[in-house]
């Protein structure tokens, strides 16, 4: 059975996975982005996700109802920020995927503040909730798997 890793988790202080976070460059992976997220979401038991493709996030919830992820559903869509979009020619580019995954997470990392979720645009504020801006709040946001350079090449 195949092992699905994630792009970015967030846990609790006790190493509970509050939240699974998959990034991908460009929407054309949206739908591959949302079926990795519900694998990892049930692999590793986590009943949040965000799948970020291009300049898209989606939120994903299991509501536990059923077993292996039958009962995961998208809860809700919004557009990022334009300040984490990455540019035309980055789009097609394999190192950039790192380089956005990282943005993501600093961006996320960020939410943290009180400044910086209120200053969010109305769709995501709405799709962000109080109760996924505490998920952020009280966990540890963190890249699921080590991310290469050009720095260390």
């Amino acid at each position: 059975m195949q092992r699905f890793r994630p792009d970015i988790l967030v846990t609790s202080p006790d190493g509970e996975c509050l939240m699974v976070v998959e990034v991908k460059l460009n929407d054309t992976f949206l739908q591959d982005a949302i079926e990795q997220l519900k694998r990892s979401m049930t692999s590793i038991d986590c009943s949040v996700g965000l799948a970020i493709a291009g300049d898209r996030i989606t939120l994903l919830r299991d509501s536990l109802r059923e077993y292996n992820g039958a009962s995961i559903y998208i809860a809700g869509e919004a557009k990022l920020p334009n300040s984490l979009l990455p540019s035309a020619d980055e789009q097609y580019n394999k190192e950039s995927e790192f380089e956005f995954e990282s943005r993501v997470q600093n961006w996320l990392e960020k939410l943290k503040l009180n400044s910086s979720a209120d200053n969010l645009p109305s769709d995501l504020k709405k799709l962000f909730s109080a109760q996924i801006i505490n998920l952020l709040r009280m966990g540890e946001v963190r890249a699921a798997h080590p991310r290469w350079s050009n720095v260390s090449k």
